[in-house]
């Protein structure tokens, strides 16, 4: 009975494009694992029923479950097909066909073995067998086309080059060169059967290169796809050998072809085989990618060693071990051309980068200049007009207008300490830095800025030196402006607290607004929280969170007792 490797990889197709009654096959993690368990205790109870069966039992039993296992295996990777999204429909439909021609092939094999008295070797079974090979290397070519660049299927192509040479390498050592030479069949029987083995080797290289080089968590269905290969080519193999040198008898053997059937099944219901992959540089080297090719090579340069010390390496098994070197050098080559082209790209693209970089930060300070002097002038014109309304309605309308264009000419004051903290020239070491200073200067120009705010210093300021630069005070001026920009009571009032520890010094700045959810604390130092076309655009807290990560501290959110949020920096203390 010759079993051929079927190619069962996991689809990647998203939960949302996952359509019709086939998403109802998709298992959880849990049902997964149980299902796992349920397929390893069916292993085991076959062979315990095929001891138990006396010959005849084993026979039925064999067929049966064989068919079924390899249909079942066909239907999941149909359904994984059904739930994927071009062109990794294409890929796992075309693995459903080869798997369902495989199955087709076993209940052939039945029908001659239980019905027609045997199985005639070439015959009906070799041709659904045979085709079977044809759409599983294509579908898994497809698989591996729809994740990878045309650059990376050139090194995938090598790399199954290098697996399949140092598998055949193998296979000639054990199982064809014995096939080969004790073979008392003809031509074409000794020839088929030495065939499928081959061709196992060939697809379960395949499978196991497309393993290697699968991204992100599909990667796990695709190596349990390629491990069902691997064990469908050693009991291919076996088999093989037995039957021309023995002879094969129905026994516990069969279980490994099952097994087989069983993992293919399994990978397809896997529940991340629904997952496409990865929006990732495709011709990045991930370290399994560069080292597992090696493993066949090492083992084959073994085998083909021991060959010739003992004497038994023949002209063929050397030309296979010839055969494995030069694919070796020739991937060790593409590697070679492709890693240097890769070197120069990535200096263009730094080159490309710092020029465009440069662009960008004199651009910045052109803009930031010319909006921060045409504010100055609006501002200035502003406050004069201020003194001169006797209307309290028109005076409110024009200090909303004042507190726009001060709160502008802030942002111009961020974007600054952005264009000093990107700009390379600039020196953002750890420097000793006085809080007290400042802390103090900083709160005295908020004061001056916000004059209807409170601004209490609960306790005093120490005159610790912390370890920090001298952007420090745009931490500080950011999350006191925050404080009153986003407070909404009548009265806005800020209570700074300054601690210093052994290691650390603290400052804690509350408010009485309304206060940070506390499943929004974390997310509120991300760039552009709020969106850059609202007040308080966020991007003064993202610079507030890196420049003191820069300096080796912490930021984090809390609860004020007044009601609302508290902003605590924890900087390091200065050591000489």
């Amino acid at each position: 009975m010759s079993a051929e490797p079927h190619a069962d990889v996991s689809d990647p197709s998203t939960v949302e494009s996952e359509r019709g009654s086939s998403a109802s096959f998709r298992l959880s993690s849990h049902q997964f694992r149980l299902t796992w368990i349920v397929a390893g205790l069916f292993v085991l109870g076959s062979i315990g029923l095929m001891r138990l069966a006396g010959p005849r039992g084993t026979l039925l039993f064999s067929n049966v479950v064989l068919v079924a296992s390899a249909a079942g295996a066909a239907v999941a990777l149909g359904l994984l097909a059904r739930r994927s999204e071009p062109p990794d429909a294409l890929g796992w439909g075309l693995t459903a066909v080869g798997t369902g021609l495989f199955a087709t092939g076993e209940f052939a094999w039945m029908c001659y073995e239980l019905w027609l008295g045997g199985v005639p070797f070439p015959g009906v079974p070799d041709l659904f067998y045979l085709a079977d090979y044809l759409f599983l290397g294509a579908g898994l070519l497809v698989l591996a086309a729809s994740q990878h660049r045309l650059g990376s299927i050139l090194r995938i192509a090598l790399d199954g080059f290098l697996v399949a040479a140092a598998l055949l390498a193998i296979s000639w050592q054990f199982v064809l060169a014995p096939i080969l030479a004790h073979g008392a069949a003809g031509g074409a029987t000794l020839w088929l059967s030495a065939a499928y083995p081959s061709l196992d080797i060939v697809l379960a290289a395949v499978a196991f290169v497309v393993a290697a080089h699968a991204r992100g968590s599909r990667r796990v269905p695709i190596t349990l796809f390629a491990a069902g290969n691997l064990v469908w080519a050693f009991a291919d193999s076996a088999f093989a050998y037995l039957s021309i040198t023995g002879g094969y008898i129905y026994s516990e053997f069969d279980v490994i072809w099952l097994a087989g059937n069983l993992i293919v099944a399994l990978a397809a219901l896997h529940p991340s085989a629904a997952t496409p992959p990865p929006a990732v540089d495709r011709r990045r080297y991930a370290f399994r990618e560069t080292v597992a090719p090696y493993a066949p090579f090492l083992l084959s340069m073994a085998v083909t060693g021991y060959a010739a010390l003992t004497g038994t390496l023949d002209p063929v098994g050397l030309a296979l071990g010839a055969l494995v070197l030069l694919a070796l050098v020739a991937r060790q080559t593409y590697v070679f051309f492709d890693a240097a082209a890769l070197s120069r790209c990535l200096e263009r693209n730094e080159e490309t980068l710092s020029r465009r970089n440069e662009e960008l930060l004199l651009l910045n300070r052109i803009v930031r200049h010319d909006i921060r002097n045409d504010m100055a002038v609006v501002l200035g014109w502003g406050e004069e007009l201020n003194g001169r309304l006797d209307d309290e309605d028109e005076r409110a309308m024009l200090e909303r207008m004042l507190g726009t264009t001060r709160h502008t000419i802030e942002l111009t004051e961020t974007l600054q300490a952005f264009t000093e903290l990107w700009d390379d020239a600039g020196d953002h070491g750890a420097e000793p830095v006085s809080l007290e200073t400042t802390l103090t200067e900083t709160l005295e120009r908020r004061r001056e800025a916000y004059a209807d705010a409170e601004f209490v210093v609960d306790g005093s300021i120490p005159a610790a030196t912390v370890s920090a630069g001298p952007l420090l005070s745009t931490v500080f001026r950011n999350l006191l402006n925050n404080a009153v920009q986003h407070n909404d009571a009548v009265e806005p009032r800020v209570v700074i607290t300054a601690d210093v520890g052994p290691e650390t010094a603290t400052v804690r700045i509350a408010d009485n607004g309304p206060g940070v959810p506390p499943d929004r604390r974390d997310a509120l130092f991300g760039r552009g929280e709020k969106g850059l076309e609202s007040e308080g655009s966020g991007v003064g807290l993202y610079l507030v969170d890196t420049l003191v990560s820069q300096y080796g501290g912490d930021v984090w959110i809390g609860s004020s007792e007044l009601g609302g949020a508290a902003f605590v920096v924890e900087l390091q203390r200065y050591r000489e």
